[in-house]
C-alpha cells in the first residue's frame, strides 16, 4: 500500500502516491473519460511502448508492464517537477536512496508536438497504442532524481 501525498499548489492537476521503491505520478481527468465518457483529458501522462516487445521480454515477467517512455504536456513540466519534489522530500524515498545507489544516464528528454517526451524506466498499465493516454505512471525511486534534473534543464 502507498500513501497519497498532499498536493502543493505548484503541482496543479498532478498528484503522487509513494510506495517502498517507487511512486505513482497521476494526472487528472482520466477517470471521467474512462467511466463517464467525458472529454479527453489534457493533464495526464501518455505512454510509449516498445513496438517490437510491447509487453516486455517473455523471460522477464517483471518487465511485462514496462514501457519505454512517457510524455506530459509541455506546459506541465514545472508541475510534474513540483510533484517529483514532493516524492524526493518524502521519508520513503530518502530511506530507499540511502541504501540503493542511483544509476546515471537513465533518462533522455525531447520536446515534440507540445509534449515533453521522457524516455526511461517507466511502468504503466492499459492500452498499448503509441502515446496512449493513461491515468498514471509508476516511476522507480532509483532514477527519480535524474528525471527531475532532466525537467529542470528544460526550464
Amino acid at each position: 500500500m502507498g500513501a497519497i501525498l498532499e498536493a502543493t499548489p505548484e503541482m496543479g492537476e498532478w498528484s503522487v502516491e509513494v510506495r517502498r521503491e517507487s511512486a505513482y505520478l497521476t494526472g487528472s481527468g482520466y477517470n471521467e473519460l474512462a467511466f463517464d465518457g467525458g472529454p479527453e483529458p489534457h493533464h495526464v501522462p501518455r505512454v510509449l511502448w516498445d513496438e517490437e516487445e510491447p509487453f516486455g521480454r517473455a523471460e522477464a515477467p517483471d518487465e511485462i508492464v514496462r514501457a519505454v517512455a512517457f510524455a506530459i504536456p509541455a506546459e506541465d513540466a514545472s508541475k510534474v517537477r513540483a510533484a517529483l519534489d514532493q516524492v524526493i522530500a518524502n521519508p520513503s524515498y530518502v530511506e530507499f536512496m540511502r541504501e540503493n545507489p542511483a544509476p546515471a544516464g537513465t533518462w533522455r528528454v525531447e520536446q515534440a508536438d507540445g509534449l515533453v517526451r521522457l524516455y526511461g524506466p517507466v511502468i504503466a498499465f492499459g492500452s498499448h497504442k503509441p502515446w496512449a493516454l493513461h491515468p498514471s505512471v509508476e516511476l522507480e525511486y532509483s532514477s527519480l532524481a535524474e528525471l527531475r534534473a532532466a525537467l529542470v534543464e528544460l526550464a
